[in-house]
């Protein structure tokens, strides 16, 4: 979560309301924003391996806490760049919350479609050289969004090359990948991407469809959309899936994911 703090925090107050031992062991990872999904999706899956038992990644974002007071140059009717950088983050981003179980291989739990997913890898980048682009600012009244219209342009840059090597070094191409999982950040963010990545309309389509039906969620968003996917397209087994992710950082996830 990128909502701030709470003490006792989330997973304390969750694995109470739920029932759970009382020796259920728990990370929290905070403070990642869009992309959070996709490294905690590997830290996860490498508890897993390690332990063999099987684990749960649950990702909240409550955006609507973010929400600022007008400032007095909104009131007075002339907004300045600054309040209308509020006032598009607060059209685009919406609460949300989304789970993944992971468990030991062998063991099938039903992803709710077409396949079940191994997780193969994650990688990232990050360019420190816009890490301004993107962010969570405290003030006296909260947190007020940043959200730099370049971000897309970032993305164009970096996103061929993070995804090309994340495949080849597991003997892929593109033309193995069966499903795209693309954090929906926005429209020209997945314009972008499937401009780079020469992704069809249909590749593309589980990642508009979540944006136009939900926002963006942040976290969960990556894995509403990765939902979707398997609810609406089949995977072949064999093939691969990748999920994106963009946050903070500037930072760029990618999760290699095997259908099976």
């Amino acid at each position: 979560s990128s909502t701030g703090h709470v003490t006792p925090g989330l997973d304390i107050r969750l694995s109470h309301e739920l029932g759970m031992p009382a020796n259920l062991r728990r990370v929290i990872i905070g403070h990642m924003g869009c992309h959070a999904a996709v490294p905690g999706l590997g830290t996860v899956a490498e508890y897993v391996a390690v332990h063999g038992r099987p684990a749960l990644l649950l990702c909240v974002e409550l955006a609507s806490l973010h929400a600022q007071p007008k400032s007095p140059t909104l009131h007075a009717g002339s907004p300045t760049r600054d309040d209308l950088e509020q006032i598009v983050a607060h059209s685009l981003f919406a609460d949300g919350a989304a789970a993944v179980v992971v468990a030991p291989s062998g063991r099938t739990f039903p992803a709710g479609g077409t396949a079940n997913l191994e997780v193969l890898d994650v990688t990232a980048l990050t360019d420190g050289s816009v890490s301004d682009h993107m962010g969570l600012l405290v003030t006296d009244h909260g947190f007020r969004m940043r959200l730099s219209p370049q971000v897309p342009e970032v993305l164009e840059r970096h996103v061929t090359d993070l995804v090309t090597s994340l495949l080849s070094a597991h003997g892929h191409t593109l033309d193995d990948v069966d499903g795209w999982a693309i954090h929906p950040g926005g429209a020209r963010i997945l314009r972008v991407i499937a401009d780079r990545l020469q992704l069809s309309e249909e590749a593309a389509a589980p990642s508009y469809d979540i944006l136009r039906e939900y926002g963006n969620c942040a976290s969960p968003t990556v894995l509403m959309v990765l939902q979707r996917l398997l609810r609406t397209r089949e995977i072949r087994p064999g093939k691969v899936v990748v999920a994106l992710g963009f946050g903070p950082g500037l930072t760029l996830f990618a999760a290699l994911l095997k259908a099976h």
